[in-house]
């Protein structure tokens, strides 16, 4: 989901960002789908074939926040570490979105002052792309910001569902990862932008 989402909303989606804390090939496998070009940042060196990925894919391993370059820009960044958001670095990831890019981040369980951050984006909505945990209260998945692109009215039906080899994502999951229950909408409210 993390990676279809924002390559079905977005017209093009030539420059991506993937940070994360380590990657397989099943995630590379998903963005191959879109033959996007890549550039990945992770803590930890990832045990992966680079002969299988040449075209796709350059990454870079160290701290994360030390290797954001900000004069880059990106039309999608995709944040897979499940930690919170640090503003300052959640504010120079959005300077590094192209002006209709995306942003999509991961949280392990999402309060609602985590989406503070992102609140110059004119869309903010958590999506429910992971789970929920009733018992605890807990909401786990993304948050998606944008400063111009809407999640479901932006997303391009026969991209989405023309995409071969998807075991999970179409159009309908796609859709449905954004309509949330009336809990997390009183919850979350006065943070999504929609």
């Amino acid at each position: 989901m993390a990676v279809h989402i924002p390559f079905c909303v977005l017209d093009r989606a030539e420059n991506t960002l993937v940070l994360a804390d380590t990657i397989d090939e099943f995630l590379l496998d998903e963005f191959a789908k879109h033959g996007a070009k890549i550039s990945l940042l992770t803590s930890r060196e990832c045990d992966i074939d680079a002969q299988k990925y040449p075209r796709i894919v350059s990454w870079k391993t160290g701290a994360i926040a030390a290797l954001i370059d900000n004069s880059l820009k990106f039309d999608a960044i995709i944040d897979l570490r499940a930690i919170k958001p640090n503003a300052e670095e959640a504010r120079a990831l959005l300077m590094s979105l192209d002006a209709k890019g995306v942003l999509l981040k991961l949280f392990g369980v999402l309060e609602a002052e985590q989406m503070k951050p992102y609140n110059s984006c004119r869309y903010v909505i958590p999506c429910a792309a992971s789970a929920f945990a009733p018992l605890d209260g807990g909401f786990t998945g993304f948050v998606f910001a944008s400063k111009k692109s809407h999640p479901t009215a932006d997303l391009k039906l026969q991209r989405a569902d023309l995409l071969s080899g998807c075991d999970y994502y179409n159009a309908d999951t796609h859709e449905a990862a954004f309509a949330l229950p009336n809990a997390v909408l009183a919850r979350f409210g006065e943070w999504i932008k929609s």
